[in-house]
């Protein structure tokens, strides 16, 4: 039985939830604060399903979100072009009072090294920063 390395990222989203999901909920908008994980633009393939461009993968990928925004969740499927998703990447969503904590987990595959490893944590944890960013302006 093998069990995968986690990381959850917390920050701090100082701005009224009602005003930051919708874009969270909104993969088109991703490459606007999430340029280090995006490596370029969202697109559609022709069932509607969503395909990106993962900088860390290095490749393009099958991509889709489930949200359930009443309860704080949002969850994050990724899949390869011919593959199938597998369990998401859960992130969740803590109302505290005008602002939000995202709490954003990793999981590290065995095909991900130790250094990508820590990059991909210090990206993650500078998109969100980002994205708090864009939503105070």
């Amino acid at each position: 039985m093998t069990t995968f390395t986690t990381k959850t990222i917390v920050a701090t989203i100082d701005a009224p939830f009602d005003k930051f999901a919708p874009d969270l909920e909104e993969p088109f908008t991703y490459p606007e604060w999430g340029a280090e994980f995006f490596a370029g633009p969202v697109r559609q393939d022709s069932s509607g399903g969503l395909i990106v461009r993962v900088s860390s993968m290095g490749d393009y990928v099958q991509y889709h979100v489930k949200t359930d925004f009443e309860h704080g969740i949002f969850d994050v499927f990724i899949a390869p072009l011919d593959g199938q998703f597998g369990p998401p990447l859960p992130v969740r969503l803590v109302r505290k009072g005008d602002g939000v904590d995202v709490l954003w987990t990793l999981i590290r595959l065995p095909e991900i090294p130790e250094e990508g490893w820590e990059q991909g944590i210090a990206a993650m944890e500078r998109e969100l920063q980002r994205f708090n960013q864009h939503h105070q302006g």
